[in-house]
Order: structure tokens, then C-alpha cells, then sequence
């Protein structure tokens, strides 16, 4: 894997991200790893998002009932799921 080099990083932003993963209990690289996977992820989904905008761009809105429907549906999906993993943490 590539290596990326930071220069010029000011001393106290370095001290609070050092702080951060020793009290997650991780190193600093991989502390930063996780950061610049997290952004390109983030960047993905954004260039997905265009993609999708573009490709849907002309087309008919949804219909308000319809898309509630489908957000009513998707947040009692989340809360029993919620609920679930609740079931299976609780001793």
C-alpha cells in the first residue's frame, strides 16, 4: 500500500489526535487510516449521489405518499432492528 506523508502539522493538532487514539486505544497511523478511509468513503457516496442525480434528472418526482411510505417503512425497519440488537446485548 501507498504511504502518505504529512508535513507541517501544527504541534497541538497532532497532541489531540495522538490523545484521541491512545483513549480509543489504537496508534496515531491507524487513527489516520481510519480517517482518510472514512473521507474517500464519504467521497464515493457523494460521486454515487451525482451519478444517480444525473441519471434521474427529467424523470417524474416520486409521489409524496409513496416516498413516506417508503421512509415510514424504512424507520420502523431501523427501530426493530434497534430493538433486536437491544434484545441480544441485555445479560
Amino acid at each position: 500500500m501507498p504511504n502518505v506523508l504529512i508535513r507541517d502539522v501544527d504541534p497541538d493538532d497532532l497532541e489531540l489526535i495522538r490523545s484521541a487514539a491512545a483513549a480509543q486505544g489504537v496508534s496515531l497511523q491507524a487513527l489516520l487510516r481510519d480517517a482518510v478511509h472514512a473521507r474517500a468513503a464519504h467521497l464515493r457516496r457523494r460521486e454515487a449521489l451525482v451519478r444517480m442525480a444525473e441519471r434521474l434528472e427529467g424523470r417524474p418526482a416520486v409521489p409524496a405518499g409513496e416516498r413516506e411510505a417508503v421512509l415510514d417503512a424504512i424507520d420502523t425497519a431501523h427501530a426493530e432492528r434497534g430493538d433486536r440488537l437491544s434484545d441480544h446485548a441485555a445479560p
